[in-house]
């Protein structure tokens, strides 16, 4: 998408903007220079047309759609303040060629509605020279009044870069990670990260062949395994388990669990509880069925099935509420600070993807080392252990130990 932002008037002479409780020239550049460096970083292509001097109103007025006419844009965004005759004039407003309905200025009104200001909707802006002259498809937003003092206050109090983050989020969406699909992360790299990271998991070897199990389980239903092994790990708090569920529940997203000393599904192995798991974020992902038989007894209490497709929405579905409610005054504003429930997996995820690719090379000589892993009692126990620790990096061997007298 490629946009032309023009930060309303000239900052001094011809073409200055109106002087309120502060200047509407300075405050559309704070506010338009804030929305270029969002949408860039979201992705769009920015033309910045904003002119900072002018001979006149006129060359100003001109010299802006002269910037703008020069790039094929899919949009022209002009910003700008109000203000009024009595200073009593507030709230926000959008105006379009003919007053068109466009879903976006629809959107940057009800987004700006949502910081506090009132919402004078989309109106007819035919008569304004950017709005008819520019070939783009075109908006004039008007922020609020700069010389009424209820606007100003909410203004201070959002700032420039919260009020440029909602106009941009009618354009450009922050692109999410959906749980359907191939998992990026390998079995290595988990494995890799649970022995590296240092975050102390308790019995380690009880749990190192949990990343092949939700690989192969997420696999089999078109669901990211990775993820849900990172959902898993901040469910269960690094498999320390320090809430309702406990270990023997085999039960690593706390399906089930509200609270109170509730401790939720029981299941009889590992796999059926990372089954259950993968089929009940499916539940949340798509209204595709399942393609191994049903194992969640909670996945017909998701409703409607694909409610919520993206791990950065489940917050407030999966998790309830799904964000700290003392730092936060609602789950939108928690999921602006990328601070609510998906983005906790998220960022477990992103530490995972980039730890060094360096698994069995810490030493000079390129081996890992490792004290006595375990004991098998059959050779066929031993072997299958040794090819698991062969399959990540491990060197290993293996001996016969005699029976010894135990020593009390």
């Amino acid at each position: 998408m490629k946009i032309g932002i023009n930060c309303g008037h000239t900052l001094t002479g011809p073409g200055h903007g109106a002087n309120g409780l502060f200047s509407e020239s300075t405050a559309t550049r704070e506010v338009g220079n804030a929305l270029m460096e969002i949408m860039r970083g979201l992705g769009a292509e920015i033309v910045d047309c904003t002119i900072d001097q002018a001979e006149s109103q006129a060359d100003y007025l001109a010299d802006a759609v002269t910037l703008a006419n020069q790039q094929d844009l899919d949009w022209f965004i002009s910003i700008h303040f109000n203000a009024s005759a009595n200073h009593s004039g507030y709230g926000c407003e959008v105006y379009t060629y003919e007053g068109q309905q466009h879903p976006e200025a629809i959107t940057v009104c009800k987004n700006l509605e949502r910081l506090g200001f009132a919402n004078r909707g989309v109106k007819a802006g035919s008569g304004l020279y950017v709005i008819r002259k520019t070939k783009a498809v075109s908006m004039l937003i008007e922020v609020c009044f700069c010389d009424n003092e209820d606007d100003v206050r909410l203004y201070h109090y959002h700032g420039p870069e919260t009020i440029a983050r909602a106009i941009s989020e009618a354009f450009v969406q922050e692109q999410k990670t959906c749980l359907l699909g191939d998992s990026v992360l390998t079995e290595r790299q988990i494995t890799q990260w649970m022995v590296e990271s240092g975050n102390d998991i308790p019995s380690l070897h009880d749990y190192l062949h949990l990343p092949q199990l939700f690989l192969e389980e997420g696999m089999q239903e078109g669901i990211r395994g990775d993820l849900a092994f990172c959902q898993a790990i901040k469910e269960t708090g690094y498999f320390k388990f320090n809430g309702d569920v406990i270990p023997e529940q085999h039960n690593y997203a706390g399906l089930g669990t509200t609270g109170g000393g509730v401790k939720g599904c029981y299941f009889p192995d590992d796999r059926t509880g990372v089954r259950a798991q993968i089929q009940h974020l499916k539940a949340y992902a798509t209204a595709e069925p399942l393609k191994n038989p049903c194992v969640d007894p909670r996945y017909d209490l998701v409703s409607p099935h694909g409610k919520a497709p993206y791990l950065e929405d489940l917050a407030g579905k999966w998790a309830v509420p799904g964000y700290d409610t003392k730092k936060y005054p609602s789950i939108e504003e928690a999921n602006r600070a990328k601070d609510s429930y998906g983005y906790g997996i998220l960022n477990i995820f992103r530490e995972i993807q980039n730890l060094p690719n360096d698994f069995g090379e810490k030493l000079k000589d390129g081996l890992l080392y490792a004290n006595i892993a375990g004991f098998t009692s059959t050779a066929a126990e031993c072997k299958a252990f040794q090819d698991f620790l062969g399959s990540h990096g491990m060197k290993t061997e293996s001996w016969i130990v005699k029976p010894v007298t135990k020593i009390e």
